[in-house]
């Protein structure tokens, strides 16, 4: 039986190496990333857009993936890539279930796969792998050596730094020395890495990363961009937000944020405005955290935690609030850069930071879309949450500024234009 699954699996890998090697051609693109279309994951946005814009600018592409959903939503997935001119090959998942259930083995079945489907696929111009799972990016580091073909790295997030931050190894262990060794040996090997911001790039430099090789290119807004205010918005009714001056945090509830401090000004604000709702929707490690802050501060009644809503109702749900937040922990400040943040911006949406100096708050600032605080000072948070209830003109002008400078410097055309060209000059100077 066990001699039997092998060479099942070996079959597999064999058909989609032949699968893809009969797809690609002269200048070609292998994408590699676990969590893919139909996803409703909205990290899973950005491959899709990225390798739909690519086919559609001349490249073959061929996108390795896993068979798991990270978030399986419900509603219109958006377009299939598949339609566009690219090509899925999605390796066999291990086992079926929620996918937070033995999420490690997956990580490892999926790395196990991924290797030899990498290895033998076609004949590449460029290797492009994101940051997810974190051991791709060396994986594909490798597989690009020994095919002699250049590697490019999107860090979503950066290790194995991020790691440390989350306290998952130590940097001075044994595990930690290996990691950085590993991930150092990786970017090294990579061609371009894109950070997502200018302190993310930063970040990318102490680790030592040549500054020519570091190309920053932010993420984007995905999804439906329109938005629905007030009597028209249907969850508002649905949700009991009816005459509430409503928080909204929409995404992510990981170890990267901070729920501690706006839901401590929270506490604060409800002394002095009773109509104030703090709704958080999405899932995530620190869920469970968040729910136990908001019981401890006594502010259960003015919270609501839902879960994350399919696409289409993006509009809605985003259109719910006066003012977004969007929180960083201290330690996470160039590691991770929260795609919410654009969004909020894109839609017009004033946004209140909370967290270190980051590529947020660099972005927030510039634009004059929102206000920043620190972690921790719930006082001073609550205070600007006050001042914009009291003044909600300026929630207008804040709004208005983010849409601004979202067209003009963060929007998708601008950002996949990007891709487009760094691609480009990577397999042109490859073939020198």
């Amino acid at each position: 039986m066990e001699g039997w699954l092998r060479g099942e699996r070996a079959d597999r890998s064999a058909q989609l190496s032949q699968e893809c090697e009969d797809h690609l051609s002269k200048a070609s693109v292998i994408f590699a990333e676990q969590f893919y279309y139909p996803d409703g994951w909205g990290g899973t946005q950005i491959p899709r857009d990225i390798t739909i814009h690519l086919a559609q600018s001349g490249f073959e592409v061929c996108v390795v993936c896993g068979s798991d959903q990270y978030a399986s939503l419900g509603g219109d997935p958006g377009p299939d890539p598949q339609t566009r001119g690219v090509r899925v090959l999605r390796l066999p998942r291990l086992f079926g279930g929620n996918i937070r259930s033995w999420k490690l083995l997956r990580q490892m079945w999926f790395y196990i796969l991924a290797g030899p489907v990498l290895l033998t696929c076609g004949r590449p111009s460029v290797i492009v792998a994101q940051t997810n799972p974190p051991l791709l990016v060396p994986i594909a580091a490798l597989v690009a050596r020994l095919r002699r073909v250049p590697f490019v790295v999107i860090a979503q997030d950066i290790y194995p730094e991020v790691m440390f931050a989350h306290g998952m190894a130590k940097p001075d262990g044994m595990s930690g020395r290996l990691l950085a060794c590993l991930f150092a040996w990786a970017y090294s090997r990579a061609a371009k890495v894109v950070a997502l911001g200018e302190i993310a790039a930063q970040r990318l430099l102490r680790k030592g990363v040549q500054t020519d090789c570091i190309e920053v290119v932010s993420n984007w807004a995905t999804g439906d961009e329109s938005i629905e205010r007030g009597h028209l918005n249907e969850l508002r009714k649905e949700w009991n937000l009816e005459n509430r001056f409503v928080i909204l945090y929409s995404g992510n509830m990981g170890n990267a944020h901070d729920f501690d401090t706006p839901i401590a000004a929270l506490r604060l604000v409800l002394k002095h405005s009773r109509d104030v709702t703090l709704v958080f929707i999405g899932e995530g490690s620190r869920l469970e955290d968040a729910k136990r802050a908001a019981s401890d501060a006594g502010v259960l009644h003015a919270v609501q935690f839902r879960p994350l809503v399919p696409a289409t109702r993006l509009p809605q749900s985003l259109g719910l609030a006066h003012v977004a937040l969007v929180t960083l922990r201290e330690g996470f400040e160039g590691l991770v850069v929260p795609s919410k943040l654009l969004g909020y911006m894109a839609r017009g949406i004033p946004t209140i930071y909370v967290g270190p100096y980051s590529d947020v708050e660099q972005i927030l600032v510039e634009s004059g879309g929102g206000l920043c605080f620190r972690n921790g000072d719930a006082e001073a948070l609550s205070c600007g949450i006050q001042s914009l209830i009291a003044g909600r003109d300026r929630l207008d002008v804040m709004g208005a500024a983010a849409a601004r400078y979202y067209q003009s410097h963060l929007s998708r055309s601008k950002g996949l234009q990007k891709y487009a060209g760094l691609l480009n000059a990577v397999v042109q100077n490859s073939t020198r």
